[in-house]
Order: structure tokens, then sequence, then C-alpha cells
């Protein structure tokens, strides 16, 4: 019984919240359809007048055609040189249907009508001679005329005579096209949409009937609204339009408009069928929730039981136990923390193992360094003792050669063991530093004389200085001998030949890059970044390339105190090195050194 009532109380809240969404639903779906409706016919609107701006282009450019044809020919120059008005009038007839517009004005230089042919109307000559001499004098080769009802869209041609080098204009030639009821009607169907065209005040040619004309001339819609602005929407009668106005031009008569109208109501009239629809969808959509969700309701335990699941398992140290979180309810969200939590803890302890693996290594490498350090110069006071006495030896006098040899022999070792005690003794960074402010990019470019000869000729050298590079403060001679070391590993990386690009760069280290290379400390650093195209290193090699006499070379071809020595002059110089390789993809040695 109390399951049965718990249900009810479930069925009953999911039906007045399954209701009111869905109420809350059909209104926004209804604002949402409105307000899609009216960005759709916005950008029909722009589409229509791009559409028109391409119309006119064309058009334009077919009168232009025309107006240079009828110009340069013979008849026409003849004509004009008549200047006899009557004879000019009655040829110019036959020229107006050679162009195929619906306007022609023969003019002498002076600007004065000669011969008036308009198409469809008595276009009035003393208009037409005031337009001409307007459109004249502001130099227009293009213009609007409005005269007798009609607007036309005219070109200007001066009709030229004599040699093109030395051309004398002898008249005009004015040919232009009407923007008729009929062309506005074409434009119309094209758009799909109702345009007025507006010059001035007065409405030259629309698709609107009588009513909507005068509310048109009523609404206040002028041509001042400007190319780029968004649509605005108008009540003419009892239909509401979204209009959009460009200005095409400031013709001699006026300014010429184009208006664009699309019908608001009409586009939306099917959202009255669509409610409807909507409606019976939504009770459909609320009847069958509800079931579905009685029918349901015993099993929202079930996510939760298997969360209680995962927190056993990870009590027991099972990081892989099964979570199925398919739903974002509560117990969903807390599933999902659960599992993140259940990750970090994961790699937590994985990093931690990391931590613990490279805190072994640096107390391995700190042991040894200290090791090193003392049987150094335990084995240099050794060494001081042989190469004194072999210094006396050889200078003992009576002695032959298979003696001096061997004397020789001796002192080559002895230098030989104080060359390599110097090293292990910048391993263990226990030298006497000479510190001085030095300029890496002229100490590399001066070691960049002598690099390609130490590496081959079979390697290609690259130095990339950065032109703006801090100082730093180190000892010269160890830092030549760490530009030296890494050199010759590069070569030794390299025995078939390649590449070794050396590169200097300012950089400012965040904490959360530091993070990523343990051991460096965030702060401003100098990088030197030695590149090699060589055969790389695996991971386990590169973890103990910088030990004391470990090498991967041959035995008696290295000593493996190299990257050793590099390893203890960057450090005992506070700075830090880093090595990026993998197998058959080179090496990048970084040596970050404080600014």
């Amino acid at each position: 019984m109390r399951n049965i009532r718990l249900r009810t109380k479930f069925l009953l809240a999911l039906l007045a919240i399954s209701g009111g969404l869905t109420t809350a639903t059909l209104f926004a779906v209804r604002l949402s359809v409105e307000e899609k409706v009216r960005d759709s016919l916005r950008q029909d609107l722009r589409t229509s007048v791009k559409t028109y701006e391409t119309f006119a282009a064309q058009r334009d450019e077919s009168l232009t055609r025309s107006a240079e044809l009828i110009a340069n020919l013979p008849n026409i120059r003849a004509l004009m040189t008549t200047r006899d008005r009557v004879t000019i009038q009655d040829a110019s007839a036959g020229t107006l249907k050679l162009s195929g517009a619906d306007l022609l004005v023969l003019a002498d230089r002076t600007g004065k009508v000669s011969a008036l042919q308009p198409q469809n109307t008595q276009a009035g000559e003393t208009e037409v001679q005031a337009m001409l001499r307007h459109s004249l004098e502001r130099g227009e080769s293009r213009d609007w005329w409005f005269t007798g009802g009609h607007l036309y869209e005219v070109l200007l041609q001066p009709i030229e005579f004599g040699e093109p080098t030395n051309k004398s204009t002898i008249g005009f030639l004015v040919i232009g096209d009407d923007v008729s009821a009929e062309s506005a009607k074409a434009f119309g169907k094209i758009a799909a949409s109702d345009v007025v065209f507006q010059c001035g005040e007065t409405i030259v040619a629309s698709t609107l009937d009588a009513g909507h004309k005068r509310e048109f001339s009523r609404s206040g819609i002028r041509n001042t609204t400007h190319r780029g602005e968004l649509p605005e929407e108008v009540q003419l009668g009892a239909e509401r339009y979204l209009v959009s106005t460009v200005n095409l031009a400031s013709g001699a008569s006026g300014a010429v408009s184009l208006t664009v109208l699309k019908s608001f109501d009409k586009a939306t009239a099917f959202l009255s069928a669509l409610n409807r629809t909507l409606i019976l969808l939504g009770l459909l959509t609320v009847t069958a929730g509800s079931l579905l969700g009685f029918l349901i309701a015993e099993n929202f335990t079930r996510p939760l039981a298997k969360l209680v699941g995962g927190v056993k398992a990870l009590e027991a140290g099972d990081y892989s136990h099964p979570l199925e979180n398919s739903s974002c309810d509560e117990v969903g969200v807390v599933t999902a923390a659960f599992t993140r939590l259940r990750e970090t803890l994961q790699q937590g302890q994985q990093e931690q193992k990391k931590l613990e693996e490279r805190l072994r290594q640096a107390h391995k490498m700190e042991a040894v360094g200290r090791l090193a350090g003392g049987v150094a110069h335990d084995f240099n006071n050794l060494l001081t003792i042989i190469r004194g006495h072999s210094d006396l030896l050889a200078d003992r006098p009576g002695a032959d050669e298979p003696q001096k040899r061997s004397v020789e022999q001796i002192q080559k070792a002895a230098n030989r063991a104080v060359a390599m005690t110097r090293q292990l003794l910048a391993f263990s960074r226990m030298q006497v530093l000479q510190p001085s402010i030095l300029d890496l990019n002229s100490i590399i470019s001066e070691m960049g004389k002598m690099l390609p000869r130490l590496i081959g000729e079979h390697i290609e050298f690259t130095f990339s200085p950065d032109p703006k590079l801090a100082p730093v403060k180190a000892d010269l001679g160890q830092i030549e001998q760490v530009l030296m070391n890494l050199a010759v590993n590069a070569r030794d990386a390299m025995p078939d030949g390649g590449k070794l690009v050396v590169r200097t760069s300012n950089i400012s280290l965040s904490a959360a890059e530091a993070a990523r290379r343990p051991a460096m400390t965030a702060g401003e650093y100098v990088l030197i970044s030695f590149s090699d195209s060589g055969q790389g290193m695996s991971e386990e090699t590169k973890t103990r390339i910088f030990e004391p006499f470990f090498t991967t070379k041959e035995v008696g071809k290295g000593t493996g105190l190299g990257l050793a020595t590099v390893y203890g002059i960057v450090k005992q110089s506070g700075g830090f090195i880093w090595v990026e390789s993998a197998p058959g993809k080179g090496a990048t040695f970084e040596i970050y050194l404080p600014k």
C-alpha cells in the first residue's frame, strides 16, 4: 500500500510537471518559430536587395554597351553634325528601336535637346531638358529621371568626332530603361516579394494593391533606410510586413529608392495548424510518459545499489568495477562524481609511484655523485704523485728509448685519468667555479666554427639564435664543456649523417609547465636546445643516460662520463636539463639556465 501511494503521488506530480512543461514548450516553440520566420524573411529581404543589385548591374552593363555602340555609329555622328533639329528628331525614332531602350535623347554639345523619343509616354521636353542639364553639370554618366509619370534609369554617352588622338564632342546620347509596373511585377516574381519603387514622395511602380499602396504612402516609410540596417516591421491594413528600403541614387528628379516587402502573416499562417498538431502530440507524450514512469518507478533504486557495489569494490582496492551511468538525475550526478573520484584516486596512486621512482633515482644520483666526488679527490691525490714521479723519470738523463716511451705512456695514462677525475668532479658538483656574465649566442657562434670539424662533414650543423637573448651567469669553461659534450653525443647518435640544430631563446616557465617536468621550478630562463636526427633512445635508456660510466657504445669507445659531466655542470650552475627522445625519432636536450 505504501508503494502504491508513493507511485500515485509520483504519477500526479509527473502529470502536473509534464502538462506545465508541454504548455511552456508549445508557447516557446511558437515564439521560436515566429522569430525564425522573421529571421528567414529578413534574410530573404537581403537576398532580394542583392538580387536587384545584380539585376541593376547587368542592366547598366547592357545600357553601357548599347550607348557606346550607338554613339559610335557613323550615321549618328553624321546626323549630329547637321544640327537640324527636325532631321535629328525624325531619324531618332529608328535609333530608339535599334537601342531597345525605353527613352532616347539626342542633344548638341551645349546640352540642348535636339531629339526626344520616349517609348511608353510623352515625356515633357522641358523636364527632360532640365534633368539633362542637371546631370551634365554634376558630371554624371548615370542618373535617374522622373518625367511623364515614369522613372527612367538613364546613361549619358558623349558623341565624339575626329581622330582618336584629337576627338571633339559634337553631342550627347541619352538612353534609359523605364522602371514600370511590369518591370516591378517581374522583379517581384523573381524575389517572391512585393516591391515599391519611389522617386521622392511619389510611388512610381509597385506590386501592392490599391489599398495597401495607400497604407504604404501613409505609413511614413521613406528612402531613409540605408543598406545594412535590419528590416523593420510595419502594418499595412490588417496585414503585417517586414520591409527593407535601400537608396538607389539621388537623381536629378529626387531621391530614388526600392522597398521590398515580405508578408509576415502569410509566412506564419501555418502556425495554427502546427499548434493543433503539437497539442495532440503533447497529450500523447504526457500520457505515454506517465504510464512509462509509473512502470519504471520501482527501478529507481537500481543505480543506487550499483553505486554502493562500486564503493565496496573501491574499499577492496578494485578500481575497475563497472558503473552504469545513463541518467542525469541525483543518482546519476553522484555516480559521475564517484567515478571521477575513483579515477582521481587511481591517478594519484600512479603518480605517487612515479614520484617514488623519481625520488629513488634522485637519491641514487646524489649518492653516486658523493661517491664519485670522494673517489675523484682521493684518486686525484694519487695521480699527482704518479704524474710527479713520471716527470722526474722523464727528466732523468741517460734513459734509453724504450724507457722514455714507457714514461710517456705513463704520463698519457695519468693525463687521461686527470681528465676523468675532472669529469667526475663536474658530475658531483665539487669543482671550483669561476662564474661571469656570459652571452651564450657569442659563445655558441664562436664554437660553431669548431663544432662542424668535430662532428664531421656528414652532419649538417645549424645554429638559430634568439637576437634578444638574456645573459646568464656561469663558468665559461664549463659551458664550453657542455656544448662540446652534447655535440659529441649527437655525432655518435648519427653515424650515417643527419642534422644537428642548436637554438637559444628566452622562456618564462609557469608553475603548471614546471610541474609537468619534475625537479624544475617556475621562473625566467635562457634555453639552449640541442636537437639531432639520430637513432633516439628508449625510455629505459633515458632514465640512465646521466649516470656516470653508463654508455650504450661499444667497449673502448666511450667512458660514459660525457652526459654525466653535462648534468653536473648544469646542476652546479643552478639550471636544469631535460631530454625528449624516442627510438628512431632523434633526441632533443634542453638546458635551462637562470637569467
